[in-house]
């Protein structure tokens, strides 16, 4: 009986140590599928200037000593403009060539980033607590809606090379905290947010 007892109290302590870090592995795991989720519909919902984009979906990844990655699915907005003839809609290739023109792709990069900025402002706690040495990443894939007819995926229109892009915002934990801790304000925060346009 107590040779068992051995054996089960090395049993409950085994199981007791995997469960712990269980918990420490799926609390990042967990927070990272609360902020995808929120961050998805809050791009969805965003009610400040229009987003010249259709959020998609949200996907996050993370990879430990780099950080989290959410990568957001931002096809260009279909235009849907009605004539006395006719509709132009669903990325009539000359349409969407004369509306996305270079100030309206810029226009369209800095709402991303308003709308991220303000998640951040909003919902930073619900962010997973990570290492110093990592980061958190937004990816913003950007490029025309696919358009299927009879079933068929229809060739990209003329011209919609311009219109895709990812834009990166980047920007590391340490500063994340000092915002949660009021040492940066939402200013100094959003100056601290690396920004690449590919």
């Amino acid at each position: 009986m107590v040779k068992n007892s051995k054996y089960l109290l090395i049993l409950l302590c085994l199981f007791l140590g995997s469960n712990v870090f269980g918990q420490t592995f799926n609390a990042i795991k967990r927070d990272m599928e609360i902020s995808k989720v929120t961050l998805d519909n809050f791009l969805k919902k965003w009610d400040g200037a229009p987003l010249i984009n259709n959020i998609k979906g949200t996907e996050a990844t993370h990879k430990s000593g780099e950080g989290i990655t959410f990568t957001i699915t931002a096809t260009n907005a279909r235009i849907l403009m009605n004539t006395q003839n006719r509709f132009f809609r669903n990325g009539d290739s000359e349409i969407m060539k004369l509306f996305y023109s270079s100030q309206i792709i810029e226009l369209q990069k800095e709402r991303l980033l308003t709308a991220l900025e303000e998640f951040l402002e909003d919902f930073n706690s619900y962010l997973p607590l990570l290492s110093e040495e990592e980061q958190f990443k937004v990816v913003f894939d950007v490029k025309d809606e696919e358009i299927k007819k009879d079933g068929k995926v229809i060739p990209a229109a003329k011209g919609s090379d311009q219109r895709t892009y990812q834009l990166v915002a980047k920007w590391n934990v340490e500063d994340l905290e000092n915002f949660k801790n009021g040492k940066l304000s939402a200013d100094q925060f959003n100056e601290k947010i690396t920004v690449e346009k590919e």
